[in-house]
């Protein structure tokens, strides 16, 4: 441990004890020292050699982007590739920080970069320069969204597990990050005149069919285009699916015989999943999206609603018609009504009415 004299912010500095190696080139064995970091007080120079002495490590010096490369060829062998674009994209938000070495970053540095994505920020082209409008000025993009700045805190949570288990820190900073508080996006669902242009486009507008379908079914998108053939009860005419929760782990879902002729068509197709395209194969939610589901709204003329409003539409309907909230617990699969009736249930003013007018 010694004390630079010029440098004045952190002038301690620790240095591991040495080890031996042999020179790849010469063949000579050689004694080899790495720094531990940089520290403002004597006392932190020498808790940092304790903590070294109590878990030595060969990575002491690794950077940002090194403790990156050697987390992502572990972890991105297991993961799904939307889950991998979704890590790579926050990565890149941290190319500030590529060559810091990872042992000496803390908190404030990481909100730093959290703090900046949270606000308007310079929009830049593919490679790297600053993009410009037609008077010279910067363009600045919209502040990221909190489902992307909590992908980046996500980021950083797997790359501090895998630094301690590595004896690389010994200490997450990642989990004192704060990140803007989230506003809630108003929900909506269909309205029932909207149902009406819906239901009058099965047949003529592509994928209309699948939409009411979904508003008669209050599945998730994804539970939905993963229902199988042998998810119908023929029997009971009942659909048999879901997951999620332990409540909506294969519940069942009467079909309602307003759409039981849409089911029958759907399962003479003999895909491997009861929505699929003309080859019968299955579609992901976001080909779901792109390929089927909006385009079908626009060419309806409906509001571009999101799949989610589909079950939005599901359970505000059944609240609307007086079923039980037991039953409409159970038909969306929830663990209580209270998130179905805080979340999913819009009435409309016609129907609040009626329920006022009960009074009397």
């Amino acid at each position: 441990m010694y004390k630079r004299s010029d440098v004045r912010t952190r002038p301690w500095v620790a240095v591991a004890p040495a080890r031996y190696v042999t020179d790849p080139e010469t063949g000579k064995i050689k004694a080899v020292r790495e720094r531990l970091g940089s520290f403002a007080t004597a006392r932190e120079a020498k808790d940092a050699l304790e903590e070294f002495r109590r878990a030595p490590t060969t990575k002491v010096n690794i950077t940002f982007a090194g403790v990156y490369e050697e987390w992502s060829e572990i972890a991105f062998r297991t993961i799904s590739k939307q889950t991998k674009d979704n890590y790579t994209a926050s990565y890149a938000k941290f190319s500030s920080l590529y060559n810091e070495t990872f042992r000496d970053l803390r908190t404030g540095q990481y909100q730093a970069v959290i703090d900046y994505y949270s606000a308007p920020f310079p929009a830049v082209k593919n490679d790297g320069s600053p993009k410009l409008d037609n008077t010279g000025h910067p363009v600045m993009s919209k502040p990221l969204s909190f489902s992307s700045l909590s992908k980046m805190k996500a980021l950083l949570t797997q790359l501090y597990d895998y630094a301690m288990q590595n004896d690389i820190v010994h200490k997450n900073y990642a989990t004192f990050l704060t990140l803007p508080k989230q506003e809630k996006a108003p929900k909506d669902c269909f309205t029932e005149q909207e149902l009406r242009q819906i239901e009058s486009a099965v047949g003529s507008v592509p994928h209309a069919d699948s939409i009411l379908l979904m508003c008669y079914t209050g599945f998730r998108i994804a539970e939905f285009l993963e229902l199988q053939p042998e998810n119908y009860d023929t029997t009971n005419h009942a659909l048999i699916g879901g997951k999620k929760t332990d409540a909506g782990r294969n519940r069942i879902v009467p079909v309602h015989q307003r759409v039981q002729d849409i089911l029958d068509k759907k399962l003479a197709m003999g895909g491997e999943t009861i929505i699929c395209d003309e080859k019968g194969r299955a579609y992901t939610p976001d080909s779901f999206r792109r390929r089927c589901y909006y385009p079908a709204l626009d060419e309806i003329g409906v509001r571009r609603l999101t799949p989610h409003a589909t079950r939005h539409t599901f359970a505000t309907r059944l609240s609307a018609a007086g079923a039980r909230t037991e039953d409409i617990q159970a038909l969306a699969g929830h663990e209580d009504y209270e998130m179905t009736a805080n979340t999913y249930i819009h009435q409309d003013i016609a129907t609040l009415r009626r329920a006022i007018e009960k009074m009397s």
